[in-house]
């Protein structure tokens, strides 16, 4: 009994090292930053598969300049490709509910998110360009 316990302890080190990396690796892969960024717009984006959709869903330490009218689209355009007069042409997703904190938005059923390479925040009021992620 005494040489099985060193080799459950170190058992159970080796399996809490490999879950922690594969939730680091997973966090890490899934979250996504705002890489074209227009008005200043910081923290974290995903998109996450569930089992009645697709979601965008903005982390706890998003944050960006408050305006009117903010959008969300999906965009066939690059990231680096978006500016003031191409923002809105994307598909529409969602008014943006808040602009800071963790907030979430349902895609459409019919959309093939292969068919987007960009997550876009759009000022529609002033047709302004805000902020853009490369899916």
């Amino acid at each position: 009994m005494k040489l099985l316990k060193p080799f459950v302890v170190m058992l159970g080190m080796i399996i809490g090292v490999a879950a922690a990396e594969n939730v680091n690796a997973a966090e890490a892969g899934l979250a996504k930053p705002f890489t074209n960024v227009a008005m200043k717009t910081t923290g974290k984006w995903s998109i996450e598969t569930r089992a009645d959709g697709n979601y965008i869903v903005l982390a706890d330490n998003f944050k960006t300049r408050g305006a009117p009218d903010l959008k969300i689209f999906l965009h066939t355009l690059a990231a680096g490709d978006i500016e003031n007069d191409n923002a809105a042409e994307g598909l529409f997703i969602a008014e943006l509910k808040s602009k800071k904190g963790a907030q979430e938005y349902k895609i459409p059923a019919n959309v093939n998110l292969s068919d987007y390479q960009s997550l876009v925040i759009h000022c529609e009021q002033y047709t302004k360009f805000w902020a853009a992620g490369s899916l």
